[in-house]
């Protein structure tokens, strides 16, 4: 799995949004403004993030782990098309096939073997039995690999960070959270310190 930050809203537009709440002069990202962004993050008044916003590049997670993305409602997805994806399974060199290029590693045996028996299934409807690619989906495991451009405002991705990097959570989800966390640049850092420290 790879993260990539494309785009961040600068910090300042949040601190102008809650000095127009207030009524306040900005100190350019100074001592007073960080304290009063950590207040507002601190007694939950955050509506005024939600002017930060992060586009992410999220490369090699599963169909799985998409599926538990989706579920997060404020945010945009721009997902590779299967369609497409399964032209590169039609044309395949099985020389030098690996399945570990098309499917994310449970390292649980019995998943992973189940997987690849699916994943040689969907490339026998492709190959063997001339099926469509929009038909040929559906023998697809959740384990297939896909990438996505995903978009999320900072109250959104604080929820998601929240919620995804317990230890209930899927293991893939606590995976891109840390990832995401480790691609935002020092700065942002301040809008989700109590969800990194444990605090939240």
């Amino acid at each position: 799995m790879k993260v990539k930050l494309l785009n961040a809203t600068p910090l300042k537009i949040a601190i102008k949004a809650i000095r127009r709440c207030y009524d306040s002069c900005s100190d350019n990202l100074g001592e007073k403004d960080l304290k009063l962004l950590k207040s507002i993050i601190k007694n939950g008044h955050t509506s005024t993030i939600e002017h930060i916003v992060f586009t992410f590049d999220i490369k090699g997670i599963s169909r799985a782990a998409l599926q538990e993305l989706a579920r997060h409602r404020i945010a945009s997805l721009s997902v590779e098309s299967t369609r497409y994806t399964l032209k590169k399974l039609k044309n395949i060199d099985i020389r030098e096939f690996k399945y570990e290029d098309y499917l994310v590693q449970t390292n649980n045996p019995v998943v992973d073997r189940y997987s690849r028996a699916s994943l040689d299934h969907t490339i026998s409807c492709l190959k063997e039995h001339s099926i469509k690619n929009d038909l040929a989906k559906y023998s697809l495991p959740e384990s297939y690999k896909t990438s996505l451009i995903w978009t999320i405002n900072a109250r959104s991705l604080r929820n998601f960070l929240k919620l995804r990097s317990s230890s209930k959570a899927l293991w893939e989800l606590r995976g891109l959270s840390i990832k995401i966390i480790d691609s935002l640049p020092k700065e942002y850092l301040i809008l989700f310190e109590d969800i990194i420290k444990g605090d939240e």
